[in-house]
């Protein structure tokens, strides 16, 4: 429990401020980095993550963990945190449809909190409505990404089942 206590000050953190911060959003085209089309192995397994993914959701946690402690600080806004956590995801793991479909959720959810649009419960709500969505259309999806990390960050700090 206590390693997650880091991760959920940041979730907390970036759904919560009561500043206002209308960003430009424009749309930027997805391709896929890590993406690998369902086939079985032989062994009745038609899916594998790829070999660093729990290193990478580590890796995601660390940096979230950082930038929490800099909002807390007062040196970044949670949609500024946001934003530098979405181009370290990029950088790690590439881009996925997964990942980039939760990412903007995210963002959208900091940014309706920080402007005072919904409050902090209901940015979390918001956030584990997509999540679960995910989780439900994980079992059918084709061409799933193989790293997920961001998606399976977000899973393991708000305690649902990750992405497999």
């Amino acid at each position: 429990m206590k390693k997650y206590i880091l991760p959920l000050v940041l979730v907390t953190a970036l759904t919560g401020c009561e500043s206002i911060y209308l960003p430009t959003l424009k749309e930027v085209p997805v391709y896929p980095t890590n993406t690998r089309t369902q086939t079985d192995d032989g062994r009745g397994r038609s899916y594998d993550l790829a070999p660093s993914h729990w290193t990478d959701v580590s890796k995601i946690r660390d940096e979230a963990t950082r930038l929490s402690y800099q909002v807390s600080q007062g040196k970044l806004t949670k949609v500024q945190a946001a934003q530098y956590l979405n181009r370290y995801r990029i950088q790690l793991v590439g881009r996925n449809a997964v990942d980039d479909s939760v990412y903007e959720v995210y963002l959208r959810s900091a940014v309706d909190s920080q402007r005072g649009a919904i409050s902090t419960d209901q940015s979390k709500l918001y956030i584990q409505n997509t999540l679960k969505g995910w989780q439900q259309r994980w079992p059918n999806m084709r061409n799933k990404p193989t790293n997920p990390a961001f998606t399976n960050f977000l899973m393991e700090v708000m305690g649902m089942e990750p992405l497999k």
